[in-house]
Order: C-alpha cells, then structure tokens, then sequence
C-alpha cells in the first residue's frame, strides 16, 4: 500500500491503478542545482586572505540551505559565521557543516585570518 500525502495524490494513484499501467510513486530522486547569488555580508581582507562572514540573527532553513550550497560549489571560500546568540542547533549545524562560527564578537584571531 502506498503511503501518499494527500488526498489528491490519493485521487491520482486510484486513476493510475485504474489504467492498469505500471507506476511507481517517489521511487527516483533527480539531482537538480538553482542559479543563485549569495551575497555575503562582510569581507574581511586579512594578512593570509579573505573571510567572508556572514551576521546571523534568525537562521533559517534556506539559509541553511544555501550556505551549504555555498560551501560546496565554492570550497576554498573561508566562509564563517557569526551568530548573534549561542543556540546549540545551529552551533551543531555550524559543526556539522564544517564551518567556523563564534558569537556575538568577531574573534581576535579571525582579524589575522587565523
């Protein structure tokens, strides 16, 4: 039986067995990539390079999302985030994603490129 979202792709699959034609229901998943921009907040030239960091109040899932994608189309971007309070999801998140952060205040070493 399967087990599908809502009551119009309930309406589809009974017209589909009806057909008596071979269907499957979310069995592939197609890879897709979005034309975007990001545009980060701040660039900080530093002695060994630039970091770009990004001020995070609210952290949203596409913004998740997009930093990740971010991350993994650009890996040498040193890209850092500097949240505005300590919340341990996004801290996680940050860990994760392998992507420095640190809270409320710019880290000294970070100046340095550090």
């Amino acid at each position: 039986m399967l087990k599908l979202k809502n009551k119009f792709e309930k309406s589809v699959a009974r017209r589909l067995r009806r057909s008596k034609l071979k269907f499957t229901y979310e069995s592939e998943r197609i890879p897709y990539v979005l034309a975007c921009h990001y545009l980060t907040d701040f660039i900080i030239e530093t002695p060994l390079g630039r970091i770009y960091l990004e001020a995070k109040g609210y952290f949203r899932r596409e913004d998740k999302r997009k930093l990740v994608a971010v991350k993994k189309q650009h890996p040498s971007i040193d890209l850092r985030i500097l949240f505005y309070r300590s919340d341990k999801r996004n801290i996680k998140w940050a860990e994760k994603n392998g992507i420095k952060y640190a809270i409320s205040k710019i880290p000294p070493e970070w100046l340095k490129g550090l």
